[in-house]
């Protein structure tokens, strides 16, 4: 039977957005090229705002939806996600991270769900967190908390499978065929799959699909480490902490996830053909933030490149090829000096042994805002992607008003900020790209 609409991509956007038209009446197809999650979406921190105080957002602001949705997620989808509510906390030690502070809060007043924070002393912060130890100025505390990433993503193939969701691993979609305006079947190698509607929610790999539809994301890749120390004793972070140069979680199962901070974030730039495609867009980010980006040569990821675009070639050049089973390096070296770091704040973490390193890869927008909407110039084609790093932030209310625009053309949320024609004008960049 054919679908009303296939989804490209099985991560966190693509399955949400499946299992939110399914419970529409929708019949869906999910085309991942992998399996569910396999890339930044089960690899992801998944730190998220929660509700909590007063809310200046609306009830048609995407922030304030996904917060209201992670809050009942679990009963939702009957799935556990191990939703830890004990908040966000940002670790002040000197002036620069004061300053930074009060760039962020301002961004955070203005758009998130949920704004409200409160500001402790050094005392007060101990007081309140016995955790905490070290020098430092302040700590901020805000409404939020952090869910198990891979948990959410066995959880929503279990809600695919209940609602009827076909989900096809193993499947690269390599382009479109279309009849006018109309997107009129997937690509899949030899393999072509008639449609109703197609939604493009393929992460860092969306943008290729798209130049298949005549439509422009100047997108860039960065690479995010992370590693996992050893089991701890229960309560050992509070919450989501975050510091200058170290983000930190603690799963159920004991161990610390540390990944980057808020003003240096240890993303990796693995220097690609791809880069050619926006160099005047993206070339002042990175010259401006080259101390807080290291610079790398990925021989494999340039080997995989080349690969597929000897395979486009042969293909035709109407086709798009990616990397199957990419597995970026996350350099344990480095994650070992954010764990010290984190050490010199939380003493129990000190001496703790990393027990693995992985890394995901993250796809940035300039203006740091996802690109979710119609297709310019296809009648039935969309894209949801370029969430750029703040999928979990965006994920719940971005998936239901792009499942409501699909079905009536009702988002029922402001898509106006994230419209994919706004690309098509000159960009911000974000003083805090990175």
């Amino acid at each position: 039977m054919t679908p009303d609409v296939a989804v490209v991509g099985g991560g966190l956007i693509g399955l949400l957005t499946a299992c939110e038209l399914a419970e529409r009446g929708v019949r869906v197809l999910v085309l991942e090229k992998d399996d569910v999650g396999f890339e930044q979406s089960a690899r992801s921190v998944a730190a998220v705002n929660l509700p909590g105080g007063s809310s200046a957002a609306g009830p048609d602001s995407i922030l304030r939806i996904s917060a209201d949705e992670w809050a009942g997620f679990e009963e939702r989808w009957g799935c556990g996600i191990d939703l830890n509510q004990e908040g966000w906390h940002i670790l002040v030690a000197d002036e620069e991270d004061e300053r930074w502070l009060k760039i962020d809060r301002a961004l955070w007043e203005e758009t998130a769900g949920y704004p409200d924070s409160e500001l402790l002393d050094a005392r007060a912060a101990r007081e309140r967190f016995p955790q905490l130890d070290g020098s430092f100025r302040a700590l901020e505390v805000r409404h939020g908390g952090h869910v198990d990433a891979v948990r959410v993503m066995q959880g929503l193939r279990v809600a695919a499978d209940r609602l009827g969701v076909e989900v096809r691993r193993d499947t690269l979609v390599t382009g479109f065929e279309r009849h006018g305006g109309l997107v009129t079947a997937v690509r899949a190698g030899e393999s072509s799959i008639s449609c109703g509607a197609v939604v493009i929610a393929a992460g860092v790999w969306s943008s290729q699909l798209c130049d298949l539809l005549d439509f422009h994301i100047p997108m860039q890749r960065v690479r995010a480490p992370a590693a996992e120390t050893v089991p701890l004793p229960p309560g050992a972070i509070p919450g989501f902490l975050r510091g200058s140069t170290f983000g930190a979680r603690q799963n159920r199962n004991g161990t610390v996830r540390v990944t980057g901070g808020y003003r240096y974030s240890a993303m990796l730039h693995d220097l690609s053909f791809h880069d050619l495609r926006d160099l005047r867009v993206w070339a002042p980010a990175l010259w401006k933030n080259r101390k807080d980006v290291s610079f790398r040569v990925d021989t494999g990821l340039l080997a995989a490149e080349l690969a597929c675009g000897w395979a486009r070639l042969r293909g035709g050049n109407h086709r798009a090829v990616v990397p199957r089973d990419y597995h970026p390096s996350a350099r344990p070296r480095d994650r070992r000096k954010q764990l010290q770091d984190l050490a010199r704040f939380v003493p129990v973490l000190r001496g703790a042994r990393i027990l693995r390193a992985f890394a995901g890869v993250i796809d940035l927008t300039p203006d740091l805002l996802p690109v979710i909407g119609r297709i310019p110039g296809a009648e039935n084609a969309y894209v949801s992607s370029g969430f750029s790093g703040h999928g979990y932030i965006y994920g719940p209310g971005a998936c239901r008003a792009l499942a409501d625009l699909i079905v009536d053309g009702n988002p029922r949320a402001d898509l106006t900020p994230f419209r994919p024609t706004r690309l098509e004008g000159k960009l911000s960049m974000r003083e805090q790209i990175f």
